[in-house]
């Protein structure tokens, strides 16, 4: 298995570590949740090579003792339910599965649109009692491409012919992934087929132009005077979200030991909030300038204290 370091630049400037496993056509990355900063001075240069360094001692260890995802697809499932279970009574029991869980009513109108989909597909194939353990890559494959090719909403004929929209196609994917993932944490089946397949019959948003503050847009962003300190903290949170690229949740919960002092710069090290991921991202002099004055008791509180009903900012789209 070939285990290699790659990384993906970020909006701000940073750069964000992964390992990319590869073997016979079988690709996987696994973000580390570290990240190189600009090099724009000799500490952020120590500071990336010691940060590259914790990457390759990963990327070691994985080439030392290599995820066995082979193993994955070829072990055994002895579940009875597993036996017997079809693909549409599976979607049927994750439905009533995300019920119980609480998902919004819009959420459960798209599940449920998808699952018709699928019977859709199935039934042209005549094959409505497919077994979920019968299911693999070449069935979901052929799936997808009738859902870009065949496929045509009845609600949008006379709008654009009833084709599917990009975005459409992809939450599709993403909600079919999610179904099958739960069949795999069920024990109904060894491994989800639609990680086997190759990029190019996944579904796929084409990239789009975005636009992103520059340097001096944020400074004068952060420049404009507010008149109440609930408006101030919004500018700070806002402005270190730009410099760290944490999400406004995980700004929110932010704690004071939640910052490490490395003894070169600051850290900030949490586990994220919607991926339950852990990261750590280094804080350069303008997400420091932004932080509050730290309470000289230790006290270990919040650091961004919002209000719940945000303020109206609407004069800041004016700097």
């Amino acid at each position: 298995m070939k285990v290699e370091i790659k990384e993906r630049r970020l909006p701000t400037g940073n750069r964000s570590l992964y390992l990319e496993y590869y073997e016979t056509g079988f690709r996987k990355k696994e973000y580390l949740g570290i990240f190189l900063v600009p090099d724009d001075s000799a500490r952020a240069r120590r500071l990336n090579e010691q940060t590259y360094n914790r990457a390759r001692e990963i990327q070691a260890q994985c080439i030392l003792n290599p995820p066995n995802f082979e193993s994955k697809k070829k072990a055994q499932v002895e579940d009875v339910r597993a036996k017997t279970m079809t693909w549409l009574g599976w979607c049927d029991e994750y439905l009533q599965y995300a019920i119980e869980k609480g998902d919004c009513k819009k959420m459960m109108q798209h599940k449920g649109v998808v699952r018709k989909r699928i019977a859709a597909y199935l039934k042209g194939e005549s094959r409505m009692d497919i077994l979920l353990k019968e299911v693999d890559r070449d069935i979901v494959s052929d799936l997808f491409r009738y859902m870009r090719d065949e496929y045509r909403n009845p609600h949008q004929i006379k709008s654009g012919g009833g084709k599917l929209a990009d975005f459409t196609l992809v939450l599709f994917e993403e909600t079919d992934k999610t179904i099958f993932n739960k069949a795999v944490r069920d024990s109904l089946i060894t491994f989800n087929p639609i990680q086997d397949l190759a990029k190019e019959e996944r579904f796929h948003i084409p990239d789009k132009h975005r636009e992103y503050l520059t340097a001096e847009e944020l400074k004068r962003f952060l420049a404009v005077e507010a008149q109440t300190q609930a408006e101030r903290t919004v500018q700070k949170v806002f402005g270190c979200s730009c410099m760290t690229v944490l999400r406004l949740g995980d700004m929110q919960r932010l704690r004071w030991n939640d910052i490490k002092d490395t003894g070169e710069v600051l850290m900030v090290s949490i586990v994220q909030h919607k991926t339950k991921r852990p990261v750590t991202v280094p804080l350069n002099e303008l997400a420091i300038s932004l932080l509050p004055p730290r309470p000289e008791d230790g006290e270990d509180g919040i650091i961004f204290p919002l209000v719940k009903k945000p303020d109206n900012v609407a004069k800041y789209s004016e700097f």
